[in-house]
């Protein structure tokens, strides 16, 4: 999807956008703003053609990331201090577990195809779902730790 009729102007576009995502999400993210601007910019990869997905989970991220600099008080959690615990411990494997998954997704799909002749849909979609439901799962377990403002994070508070 673009708005611009061209296809080099919008893949010089895309690229821009991304990369300025990238950058921003890299070195400006825990700014007052933050949040507001990588959503703002997903947007705009979304208009000049930078896909579907990448966008999508772009604003997702952007919605977290406004709530870097939130006062903790609304994201205490709400469950028992064994909980919180194998959550905090488990955050680590549900992020490596995030990262196969999505691997698995891009470019792992593709190696299967081009180089084994696999081609089933079935995998496309089963790893689509464990790409998602580990995003879903890495964000909780990881806004658990965030939240117990565990001293490992680097929290001026936590020392």
């Amino acid at each position: 999807m673009t708005l611009v009729p061209n296809l080099l102007v919008t893949g010089i576009l895309a690229i821009v956008f991304s990369l300025a995502f990238l950058a921003w999400a890299a070195l400006f993210v825990e700014r007052k703003n933050g949040g507001l601007v990588l959503i703002l910019l997903a947007v705009a990869m979304l208009l000049a053609g930078g896909g579907i997905f990448p966008p999508v989970i772009g604003i997702l991220i952007g919605i977290l990331a406004t709530r870097i600099n939130a006062p903790l008080a609304g994201r205490r959690a709400h469950h028992s201090a064994a909980l919180s615990t194998f959550l905090e411990r488990i955050w680590p494997w549900t992020f490596g577990a995030c990262v196969l998954a999505w691997l698995g997704l891009f470019p792992g799909i593709n190696i299967l195809g081009y180089f084994f002749g696999v081609n089933n849909p079935r995998y496309t979609v089963i790893l689509i779902v464990l790409a998602f439901g580990m995003l879903g799962v890495t964000v909780f377990t990881g806004l658990t730790l965030d939240s117990q403002r565990h001293p490992a994070l680097g929290h001026p508070e936590a020392s």
